[in-house]
């Protein structure tokens, strides 16, 4: 009998797995023989309350990062996301996976929640319920961010069904609500959990909501939201004042592995890494795909993104090439073209064979100080502080790669008019604000190469994407395109949920 995650109700505690076939014939609950009895095993709770499933294999290969690779090794999930389709298989590294992993997640929170009401407030129980309110916050934000339009659009626009207590009864009627609905309850669980969390109860902060890393989650949810003062505010306390010392230093990384380029992930992922803020180990076979898939980085996408790009109107810096500093190894045969960063390492619990392995284990880097520092500097920029917003970017480039580019500050806040048609924000930008938000957003396409977040960035600017496939099933990604919300599940839609709209369905030919 196929056994799942109950993805569809979100209603049952993680731990519980029901078969599909007496799904609707008892309460979830029904089935819940764990006696959990203690602070400690709420704490074990809500560890397992971690998404355990990876959201960068389905969308990175939804970005500009990726094209087609001479003899890359063919999927089905790769090629359905490269081209936008909807896919809706149930595997690792899918879509339906990372729903249903959140889900989980969601509902083991609501269930450490329900149990820590029966303790006295004591600072450990603070603090369990301070690492719950983010996990639900978080989880809700991912899935909200990937299965809905963007925040800024209409106030109609549907969400995604935000759950807040572990449900009782099998058949319950979930609603979408709207994207500002959902914003609006994940920015309460957000201030709750940064509120309660203390850092002085795990074994490793590091694969927790620690402090640095709920705030660094709060600037990128007010960067979403456009509400710049929150951003800063959030950013300032994981930066401190030298926030420089504290970034992922790439000149660095390129000495210790001028020569082994693919041992990169051993630093790349390592919580000693003071750079990375949250991590999370999801089963995955990226880091066996990530280098031999048919649609990823090439050598034609790293020249682009890492040696075609600078500061528009500085002359030598106009184009600063990236290549060496970020150590990319090339792909083995038969893959002739691909290039990518060795990013992600892998361990199992078996052995893990044929086309299809399960028990691969992967460490994804959930939130960095780097990512804060950018956006505070897109913070500072769109509330016209741009000395702030070019000290930030000093700082950012002095302590990565190991200079400061030596031009006229005004030449940062000047570009073309033209740009105005490429990046369009729910807010209306300035000239010198549309520079400076180019020119940072670069920067992020190249700090979250093959991670997936560049994505969300496509999104939030209704950037839109051209590829060079000559195949019917083809058509660009167009600024407003329904292609850039994935559709709710299947089996979610059968159940009642609203499916996303899907206006254009035939390629232009």
């Amino acid at each position: 009998m196929k056994r799942n995650i109950s993805l569809l109700l979100f209603a049952t505690a993680a731990w519980l797995f029901v078969g599909c076939n007496n799904f609707l014939d008892k309460s979830p609950d029904s089935e819940l023989n764990v006696d959990i009895d203690s602070e400690e095993k709420i704490a074990e709770l809500l560890t397992g309350a971690y998404p355990e499933a990876s959201y960068i294999p389905f969308l990175e290969p939804r970005t500009d990062n990726v094209e087609e690779r001479v003899n890359g090794v063919h999927s089905r999930l790769n090629e359905s996301m490269f081209f936008w389709e909807d896919y809706d298989q149930e595997d690792l590294d899918t879509p339906l996976n990372y729903w249903n992993a959140c889900y989980k997640g969601i509902a083991q929170a609501n269930k450490a929640l329900e149990l820590l009401s029966r303790y006295p407030k004591s600072e450990r129980v603070k603090a369990l319920y301070g690492e719950a309110f983010l996990l639900r916050a978080y989880l809700h934000f991912m899935l909200v961010n990937i299965w809905s339009e963007p925040y800024g659009g209409k106030t109609t626009n549907p969400g995604i069904p935000y759950i807040t207590k572990p449900e009782k009864n099998a058949l319950v009627d979930y609603q979408r609500g709207t994207v500002n609905e959902v914003y609006a309850q994940i920015e309460k669980d957000l201030k709750l959990g940064i509120s309660l969390v203390s850092d002085i109860y795990y074994k490793h902060p590091k694969f927790h909501f620690n402090k640095k890393a709920a705030y660094a989650f709060a600037s990128r949810f007010y960067l979403m939201k456009g509400e710049w003062k929150e951003v800063i505010a959030y950013a300032d306390y994981v930066l401190g004042g030298d926030p420089k010392t504290q970034l992922r230093l790439w000149r660095q990384y390129a000495d210790v592995f001028e020569f082994n380029h693919r041992s990169l992930y051993r630093r790349y992922a390592a919580a000693s890494e003071p750079a990375n803020l949250l991590l999370t180990t999801t089963e995955s076979r990226l880091a066996r795909t990530t280098p031999s898939e048919k649609y990823g980085s090439t050598f034609n996408t790293v020249d682009k993104i890492f040696a075609q790009k600078g500061i528009e109107g500085g002359g030598d810096y106009a184009k600063m090439n990236f290549i060496g500093t970020y150590i990319f190894t090339s792909s083995t045969a038969p893959v002739t073209t691909g290039r990518y960063l060795a990013k992600f390492d892998e361990f199992s619990t078996s052995e893990s064979i044929g086309t299809k392995p399960r028990g691969l284990y992967v460490t994804n880097v959930l939130f960095t100080v780097d990512e804060v520092l950018l956006n505070r500097m897109e913070a500072y920029a769109m509330l016209k502080n741009y000395s702030h917003a070019i000290d930030d970017l000093l700082q950012y480039m002095q302590g990565k790669f190991g200079f400061m580019p030596s031009v006229d500050r005004a030449v940062y806040t000047s570009t073309n008019s033209d740009n105005y048609n490429i990046y369009t924000p729910f807010y209306g930008l300035t000239l010198k604000q549309l520079a400076m938000v180019k020119l940072f957003l670069d920067f992020r396409q190249k700090e979250f190469y093959q991670e997936g977040l560049r994505w969300f960035d496509i999104r939030r600017f209704h950037l839109a994407v051209k590829r060079s496939s000559k195949s019917s099933y083809y058509f660009p990604l167009e600024k407003e395109d329904p292609r850039k919300v994935l559709q709710i599940p299947t089996e979610a839609i059968q159940r009642g949920l609203a499916a996303n709209p899907r206006e254009r369905q035939e390629p232009i030919r």
